[in-house]
């Protein structure tokens, strides 16, 4: 299993990372580079994130740049670069990724959190389409973040199946949220071939201002499967200042 997993890692799975945003909302000493080049430990979040998935075997990862996107010539990885950053969103920048999408399955990674490895192991072994990374115990995350946790959390609902049934939605209930999207999913060619036709035939093509979860909510309207890959360990997301702490904190770094 352990080399049936490694070789299928090295030769047929590729990882994208989406690095363009600024993170404005970080005090001004720490959103002078961009935010995945925050410290975490002796090193950056960045370079920790390529790490984890050249320690799996995944050789092939790229970037999809914006802001700054000199300071990641250092890493030598392929580059799709964002030139509208500043006026979009997280499917505008994943879709410059699309030549890479259309042909290899792809792990994708928002570049401002970081997560233990297992939970990539997890996603490399499910074949769904699309399967998204989720956390069943998000409370405890969200808690330390918000006074409130549902000023910011989002409706999450999955079946017995491990199917995606709503996400992404605003909601004053707490009985709407199983978990939380975690801004970590795998795309097969097939899964992303749906998400482009969505792209095209309900949004024409009009996307610079969607984030992933209208287009995953999109797809679960249309009666898509998308697989929710449960994760309990360690993981966290940068937003502004207090966030990079609890990260720290998280990590013990």
């Amino acid at each position: 299993m352990i080399v049936y997993l490694q070789q299928s890692i090295q030769y047929k799975v590729r990882a994208i990372i989406l690095v363009a945003g600024r993170g404005s909302r970080l005090p001004k000493q720490l959103s002078k580079n961009p935010k995945s080049f925050l410290k975490l430990g002796d090193t950056t979040i960045i370079e920790k994130l390529i790490n984890n998935f050249y320690d799996l075997g995944i050789k092939k990862v790229a970037l999809v740049t914006g802001y700054k996107k000199n300071k990641f010539k250092k890493f030598r990885l392929k580059n799709f670069h964002n030139k509208k950053w500043k006026k979009t969103n997280m499917v505008y920048s994943l879709n410059k990724a699309n030549s890479w999408l259309y042909k290899y399955k792809c792990i994708v990674s928002y570049g401002d959190i970081f997560y233990e490895k297992k939970i990539i192991k997890k996603l490399l072994l499910e074949k769904s389409p699309i399967s998204i990374a989720y956390d069943p115990f998000w409370k405890k995350l969200w808690s330390k973040r918000f006074k409130n946790p549902l000023d910011d959390a989002e409706t999450f609902k999955i079946n017995n199946k491990n199917i995606v049934l709503e996400i992404g939605k605003k909601t004053k209930s707490i009985n709407n949220i199983q978990g939380q999207y975690m801004g970590l999913l795998k795309f097969e060619p097939k899964g992303w071939k749906v998400f482009k036709s969505c792209l095209k035939k309900d949004y024409k093509n009009n996307y610079k201002k969607l984030y992933l979860t209208d287009i995953l909510q999109k797809l679960i309207d249309k009666k898509i499967s998308i697989k929710g890959i449960k994760f309990n360990g360690k993981w966290a997301e940068v937003d502004n200042g207090r966030d990079y702490k609890i990260m720290k904190e998280i990590f013990k770094v």
